[in-house]
């Protein structure tokens, strides 16, 4: 579907209020009359409130007022108090505007409460899920007939899946060879070889032994072998990573000396050549890795690893060692900003070193190539409550191969999952219940977007066009404010790096860089205070960041503390004009604070008596 999101359709807006009211009215008159037919239409003798086997607890008239009470008091709340995200000067978290088509979906399939964790108890949204399924397969690169994808709380879940499938796949191949009558199917592969056969490989294992029906078994003894000695793998990424990792790493059950943080390149990207030579170093050992992690947009600096690269480190590796590694991308944030080189086909544009289409972002050929590479991981997460607008809870992981699901599936004894035709969603999913109100958010907001560069990729360009254009204005080359006025003599607000995607990190501090040698970057952390206490005295008026402690950039009392900007939205020049205004002055506020601080603390000096005043 192509969207060329004129007029206030794609968004709440003045112009499409009654509209909006009016579909949510019939969304409403539907869901009544839905719950009507079903309370009459097989036994209309059980309505019959003299009947004695019906005990009606049904709420009397007078309980409507006391509904009535506790939703304006629900609404008067949320409309005073909740997070002025649709704000042009809210740049702290990833919270976008949610589509109109995603709310009224959302709040439609609500009323209806659905459960994705079978059919049975969710036909329709179940079946929106496997569409949306599609939907982000074909985002970013994988075949939908032969992978798969579905829907998460979060990517905290998503990744804790990825993880799990990526260790059980690692053990497979061990277990196999120790049980009788799977030997042979990986006979004449060492011990070393088979602690990191290549994922494909694995799969191919993992189909065979469940055709002679041995993969209960296998994986019955390989989860014994995990727990006796402990040989999960390695876990390798960037220090950027988001602390969601230290988590995943706990829960399944990995020594601290099992995750390796890799350094990063100045671009705040891991540094390729030192996680080749660690990767090298295991692999050369026969130690197992039980995943290495590409960021595609990391949370605190938006940054892109080299996807690429990663992959034809594997490539090297599995030519000199026969030995290779699970890759899952975090793109929890930045995966939807594949969409910015889609056809509506589908096939991904090559790179072009000019603004793409009317978003006005000029994107590096090096993330390009990242994202060209993605179709190569095994699996990525990917959040449409981020970048994809759609409403909470909407995170989500896909698997280059479907088959990999298999080693983590557990039947249920109650329920069905359908024809069989498809994989399902509950024994195959970390969580247990699965709102389909989020799907139907999901899927409305692809439909109405579109996930190509007319649709999404306009979207999220313009929102990287912003920060571009923030980046340039806090250049350390830019010598002027907003609006060409002389730049403020007392503060300096830098641009750490250019941004990859749509995440902004300034340093603040005294204008000949002092803060660089404040230890833990203190003017950092004092400018968020002060541009978070205006926010709360008039929260509607105010601009919003948040601050991000910036692996890699050590002062002599630890990590710097920058501003961190998320740019959520497009922002034309005049809001930009504001923003910068906005910045500079709470930097100023506090860098004469510290030198009016400074100040006092000097001691007073006294002068000397003269003689005839010691007398």
């Amino acid at each position: 579907m192509r969207h060329t999101h004129s007029g206030g359709g794609l968004f709440p807006h003045p112009e499409n209020r009654e509209e909006f009211t009016n579909l949510l009215l019939q969304v409403v008159d539907d869901y009544y009359q839905w719950h009507a037919r079903c309370a009459g239409a097989a036994a209309p003798a059980l309505l019959d409130p003299t009947h004695d086997t019906v005990a009606d607890h049904t709420a009397g008239p007078g309980d409507m007022d006391a509904v009535a009470g506790l939703l304006r008091e629900l609404s008067g709340r949320l409309a005073h108090r909740a997070t002025p995200f649709p704000s042009p000067l809210y740049l702290a978290h990833m919270t976008p505007d949610i589509p109109v088509a995603a709310s009224l979906a959302h709040l439609c399939a609500m009323l209806y409460n659905p459960n994705n964790v079978t059919p049975e108890t969710a036909p329709v949204t179940t079946e929106l899920e496997h569409e949306v399924s599609a939907d982000l397969c074909r985002l970013i690169g994988y075949r939908p007939g032969t992978g798969w994808a579905h829907l998460s709380s979060g990517g905290t879940s998503a990744n804790l899946e990825a993880m799990w499938i990526a260790r059980n796949l690692r053990s497979v191949p061990q277990a196999a060879a120790t049980h009788p009558a799977a030997a042979d199917l990986v006979s004449g592969r060492s011990p070393s070889v088979l602690a990191n056969l290549p994922v494909p490989q694995v799969l191919d294992l993992v189909e065979a032994l469940s055709a002679r029906g041995l993969l209960p078994e296998v994986g019955r003894l390989a989860a014994e072998q995990r727990r006796r000695a402990n040989t999960s793998g390695t876990l390798l990424l960037a220090r950027s990573a988001h602390y969601t990792w230290d988590r995943c790493a706990d829960l399944l059950g990995l020594a601290p000396d099992d995750v390796e943080k890799v350094e990063l390149t100045p671009a705040h990207r891991v540094d390729v050549r030192a996680l080749g030579g660690r990767v090298r170093d295991l692999l050369a050992n026969g130690q197992p890795i039980l995943a290495v992690v590409a960021m595609c947009g990391s949370s605190g600096e938006g940054a892109v690893d080299d996807l690429d690269a990663i992959l034809r480190l594997r490539a090297d590796c599995e030519r000199r060692f026969g030995a290779s590694f699970y890759v899952h991308v975090d793109a929890a944030f930045g995966g939807y900003c594949r969409s910015l080189w889609l056809r509506p086909d589908g096939t991904m544009a090559p790179f072009e070193d000019r603004p793409l289409g009317g978003s006005g972002a000029r994107m590096k050929p090096e993330v390009h190539a990242a994202f060209r590479a993605l179709p190569g991981a095994d699996s990525v997460t990917v959040d449409p409550h981020k970048s994809g607008h759609s409403p909470y809870p909407g995170g989500g992981v896909v698997f280059r191969d479907r088959r990999a699901v298999s080693l983590v599936a557990r039947e249920s004894m109650y329920f069905g999952q359908g024809d069989g035709s498809r994989v399902p969603f509950g024994p195959h999913t970390l969580e247990g219940g699965r709102p389909g109100a989020a799907a139907a958010a999901v899927w409305a907001a692809h439909r109405q977007i579109g996930l190509h560069s007319e649709g999404y990729g306009r979207l999220l360009g313009g929102c990287v066009a912003t920060a571009q254009r923030l980046h340039q204005r806090f250049s350390t080359a830019r010598r002027t404010g907003p609006l060409g006025s002389s730049r403020d003599a007392d503060s300096e607000v830098t641009s750490c790096f250019a941004p990859d995607l749509n995440i902004l990190n300034l340093s603040v501090g005294p204008q000949d860089g002092a803060c660089r040698r404040v230890p833990g970057g203190a003017f950092g952390r004092r400018a968020l205070d002060s541009i978070l206490a205006e926010a709360a005295g008039a929260p509607l008026t105010s601009l919003y960041v948040s601050g991000n402690t910036l692996t890699g950039r050590p002062l002599p009392g630890g990590e710097e503390q920058v501003l961190r900007l998320c740019t959520m939205k497009g922002l034309g020049p005049m809001a930009q004009d504001v923003v910068e205004r906005h910045l500079r002055a709470a930097v100023s506020r506090v860098v004469a604070k510290a030198g009016a601080d400074r100040a006092a603390a000097r001691p007073v000096s006294v002068p000397a008596a003269r003689p005839e005043e010691r007398k």
